[in-house]
C-alpha cells in the first residue's frame, strides 16, 4: 500500500514538472514570436506589403500560441490542486483608478522555482478584485485578501508564507496605489481568472 502511494506521488510530481516545462516552452515561443513580429514591423528595408503579410501570419500564430499558453496554464494549476507541490501566483501592480491598472510583473512559483508569466493574468485578476467590491481600491484588495487567506487557512490548516499582501499609497506626483500580493495559484481557477478564455 505504501509503495503504491509513493509511486503515485512520484508519478504526479513528474507529471507536474512535465507540464511546468511545457508552459515554460510555450512562454519562450510566445516571447520569440512577439520579438520577431516587432522586428519585422520596424524593418524599413522590407516592402510594406510584405511586412503586412508577415505581420498577419505572425498575429495568427501568436493567437494560437496564446490559446495554447492558457490551456497549458489552466491544466498546470488544476494539476497543482492535488497538493503535492506548492504553486503560487505573485503580482505587482499600480492602481491609478479602478479602470486604470498597470501590472508590472506576474510570477508563477512552483515551490521555490519562479516563472515569469504574461501580465494579462495580473490584469484579469486585478479587474476581478476591483469589480467585486465597493469602497476604495485599497479596501477592495484588503477585503479580497482577508477572505482568501481565511479560506486557505481553514481549508489547508494554515499555509504559512503562501499568502501575502503589500499595499502602499503614493501621493505625489500622481496619487496611486502600489499593490503586491501572493496567493495559491488555485485562486485563479476559483475566481475564474483562467478557465474562461
Amino acid at each position: 500500500m505504501g509503495d503504491d502511494i509513493f509511486l503515485n506521488n512520484l508519478f504526479q510530481e513528474k507529471e507536474f514538472w512535465n507540464r511546468w516545462e511545457n508552459l515554460r516552452t510555450v512562454l519562450q515561443h510566445l516571447s520569440e514570436q512577439t520579438l520577431l513580429s516587432e522586428r519585422i514591423q520596424r524593418e524599413m528595408v522590407i516592402p510594406e506589403q510584405a511586412r503586412d503579410m508577415a505581420g498577419k501570419a505572425l498575429t495568427r500564430d501568436l493567437e494560437q500560441s496564446r490559446r495554447l499558453f492558457f490551456e497549458i496554464f489552466e491544466n498546470l494549476v488544476s494539476h497543482a490542486r492535488l497538493g503535492l507541490l506548492l504553486l503560487d501566483i505573485e503580482c505587482a501592480l499600480t492602481v491609478v483608478t479602478r479602470d486604470l491598472v498597470e501590472v508590472k510583473w506576474c510570477t508563477l512559483w512552483a515551490d521555490d522555482t519562479p516563472l515569469e508569466i504574461p501580465v494579462e493574468i495580473g490584469q484579469r485578476f486585478a479587474a476581478g478584485i476591483l469589480s467585486g467590491s465597493g469602497g476604495t481600491p485599497a479596501e477592495a484588495f484588503i477585503q479580497f485578501f482577508e477572505r482568501e487567506e481565511t479560506l486557505y487557512d481553514v481549508t489547508f490548516g494554515g499555509i504559512q508564507n503562501r499568502c501575502s499582501l503589500q499595499v502602499m499609497e503614493e501621493l505625489f506626483p500622481v496619487k496611486c496605489l502600489h499593490v503586491r500580493f501572493r496567493l495559491p495559484a488555485q485562486t485563479l481557477l476559483d475566481h475564474q481568472v483562467i478557465g474562461k478564455t
